[in-house]
């Protein structure tokens, strides 16, 4: 089998960046998500920068963590007076009926802008479009067509797409144990992988997907994420000596998103 380990969330806060570096060098993680929308993206980009010949560099579209990068007069209706993205709960809390839990399809202009200052912001950094196209945390059936067109419009793999090829197997996330910090570090992704509960091998399909979420724990990511203490565990689980064994046991070749034929890419 040939698996794409993937860790969200690259520069949500720099704590998590290098939470994912350490997974990256020490570990199994072949793809990570970049974060650009975040004020300290550009110091992020030169951590990752050594390594990028060693992984698939995509991006976490997101329109609901941290600071637009249009603001609140080019995006009244995706954010606070201050710039900030309206959280995952503000935004379920205006999907309703009426809107067919769709409330982002009135602003689909609005999404698409932000989003693709976001992919804007990714090639001046790095040079060139994202290796893949990912969407983070809250999304609706306008979000995904959003994310479609602009992987059309920049020639990437989606990930939402990769999940639905017959020759891919995706793991899930049942190790994760939502809750408090303390709930989080219950869950046991090295176990998950170890037991192959994502029943990725039994699969018997030539890909498997496995996302996480790499980093270590600072202030910022308390007050931007529910996803907090869960990336510890997940830094440990991949970097742990028991599942580089189990790659290694059951002949894994680890691989990431620029390994994959390029008529995947969307269209």
């Amino acid at each position: 089998m040939k698996l794409l380990a993937q860790s969200d969330d690259y520069g949500i806060t720099r704590a998590c960046a290098q939470g994912a570096l350490h997974a990256i060098k020490n570990g199994i993680i072949r793809n990570t998500g970049f974060f650009t929308n975040m004020p300290w993206c550009e110091e992020c980009y030169e951590w990752i920068k050594p390594y990028l010949n060693q992984i698939a560099f995509g991006i976490d579209l997101n329109a609901s963590t941290g600071p637009s990068i249009l603001g609140h007069e080019k995006l009244p209706h995706l954010t606070h007076e201050d710039g900030t993205f309206l959280g995952s709960k503000e935004n379920r809390a205006l999907d309703n009926d009426e809107n067919n839990h769709d409330h982002l399809a009135n602003y689909k202009e609005e999404l698409y802008a932000e989003f693709d200052a976001q992919i804007q912001k990714y090639i001046e950094l790095v040079g060139h479009a994202p290796d893949y196209i990912h969407n983070h945390a809250y999304g609706t059936k306008t979000t995904a067509e959003v994310t479609h067109e602009l992987s059309v419009k920049y020639g990437c793999i989606c990930t939402t797409s990769l999940m639905k090829h017959e020759e891919v197997a995706s793991a899930g996330m049942g190790w994760y144990t939502y809750g408090d910090p303390i709930a989080q570090l219950n869950g046991d992704l090295e176990s998950f992988i170890v037991e192959d509960k994502g029943n990725l091998l039994s699969s018997n399909k030539e890909y498997g997907y496995l996302i996480c979420h790499c980093g270590y724990a600072d202030v910022e990511i308390f007050g931007l994420s529910s996803f907090s203490t869960c990336r510890l565990k997940d830094t440990e689980g991949v970097t742990s000596d028991k599942t580089k064994q189990w790659i290694k046991d059951n002949n894994i070749e680890l691989v990431s998103f620029n390994d994959l034929p390029r008529d995947w890419c969307e269209k």
